[in-house]
């Protein structure tokens, strides 16, 4: 039990230390500006960002259709597919690793997201299932989501729009070279 408890404050605090690294990706010339399939975004009061949460995209309501982020650094690499639907609703997948090799510690993590839907702050927040190496925990979780970029709410990272088509290979990739 302890470790469930665990699980979920580590990975938030590895992906918060990862987000202190290097975030520049080296394919990044590669990505296109808006993601795969991605109609044009309007934009929509983003309310006060809280001090976590200064480079944060901005808050922008997505159109309908399919959205994806990718980010490598040091410490992790991630993706995030997310789909909106024609009703506003949306859910998607978080996957990747987290390779800290000063600490010796890496796992592998993916997180389905369903039931998403903006808030009065702009902050679009999922219910979750969370898995890291065979332990699974259920929550909640808010994103800052854009066209260009997605964050999550409360840690200082981001991940880069991205081509959909083959994300989880690079995902593996960017990882099996750490």
């Amino acid at each position: 039990m302890m470790m469930n408890r665990l699980i979920l404050p580590l990975m938030a605090a590895a992906l918060a230390l990862a987000g202190c690294g290097n975030t520049e990706d080296a394919d990044r010339g590669q990505m296109p500006d808006t993601p795969q399939d991605a109609p044009a975004a309007e934009s929509a009061d983003a309310g006060t960002p809280d001090a976590a949460a200064s480079d944060a995209p901005r808050v922008e309501t997505l159109t309908p259709g399919n959205y994806c982020y990718f980010r490598d650094d040091a410490d992790v690499t991630e993706a995030l597919e997310l789909t909106v639907a024609e009703d506003g609703q949306m859910t998607g997948d978080n996957y990747g690793v987290i390779h800290q090799e000063d600490a010796s510690y890496y796992a592998s993590f993916t997180v389905e997201m369903t039931g998403g839907q903006p808030g009065e702050d702009g902050l679009v927040a999922f219910d979750t299932v969370t898995e890291v190496d065979g332990d699974t925990q259920t929550g909640e979780m808010r994103w800052h989501l854009s066209p260009d970029q997605a964050a999550p709410d409360g840690l200082e990272t981001h991940l880069e729009s991205a081509a959909c088509e083959g994300l989880d290979a690079r995902v593996q990739s960017a990882a099996d070279t750490k």
